[in-house]
């Protein structure tokens, strides 16, 4: 009876765990109960746990839709939601162990996108410290990145995107949310200097992902299939990069 018992308690676990896991999957995918204010500009939606003035959601909108235009594997008929997590318990439920990053990504699960907190007047996502991301990593930049992951993932098939060198996943991403913000130019010599900017880990920016991208293609005129699929590495393009000083 006790060897009976504890196959029991074990199985009503398992199940209980079980149901726990689909309804967090459920709510994933379909959060809209949780963001009571909204606004949409055709493919892309924006959603919100505190009010918003809807022209200028759909200002930021239209912007990340410009940004994405740029790329020949984004569909303007395609879906995107992004949920805008303001309160600190909507971020940890939807963020889970990741909870204090810009944005989330759950594709292929679903193409919903959920980023921190955000003054939608000001295009601006909120950073850990509670203060507004300065610089050119706007709130169309953050939905525009992670919106690009979904994308990329669609575009490469999961299991060879999940195999891609990071600087080629965040580098993408990178080049089209930073848009015509980002001056190829002034990145390199940065990248030259050896600045601190460029450095993922110690800034927390990919611009220097987004140099080595943007060197393949804007200077040598890949594709963007050749860039997801190509098992170039990071060093070969680095050197190629420091190689133009000598042909200027």
């Amino acid at each position: 009876m006790t060897i009976l018992k504890g196959k029991k308690f074990w199985l009503r676990l398992v199940a209980g765990l079980l149901i726990v896991l689909v309804f967090y999957l459920a709510l994933l995918c379909f959060p809209q109960p949780f963001f009571r204010w909204a606004v949409s500009a055709d493919n892309l939606a924006l959603y919100s746990d505190r009010p918003f003035a809807p022209e200028d959601g759909k200002k930021i909108l239209e912007i990340a839709q410009a940004k994405l235009a740029t790329s020949p594997i984004y569909s303007s008929q395609e879906p995107h939601k992004i949920f805008i997590c303001n309160s600190r318990w909507r971020e940890m439920l939807f963020f889970n162990w990741k909870s204090g990053v810009g944005g989330l990504n759950y594709y292929p699960l679903t193409s919903n996108i959920f980023l921190r907190g955000a003054v939608i007047e000001e295009n601006r996502l909120i950073s850990p410290s509670g203060n507004p991301v300065a610089g050119e990593r706007t709130l169309d930049y953050f939905i525009t990145h992670e919106i690009a992951h979904t994308i990329t993932t669609k575009a490469a098939g999961w299991y060879h995107h999940w195999r891609l060198p990071e600087w080629v996943r965040e580098g993408y991403p990178d080049y089209l949310g930073r848009g015509d913000a980002f001056h190829y130019d002034e990145a390199r010599q940065a990248f030259l200097n050896d600045a601190r900017e460029m450095d993922r880990w110690k800034s927390g920016l990919y611009l220097r992902y987004n140099l080595l991208v943007a060197y393949l293609l804007d200077k040598e005129h890949w594709s963007v299939e050749q860039l997801l699929t190509n098992a170039i590495d990071q060093q070969t393009i680095e050197d190629k990069v420091r190689a133009e000083k000598s042909e200027e």
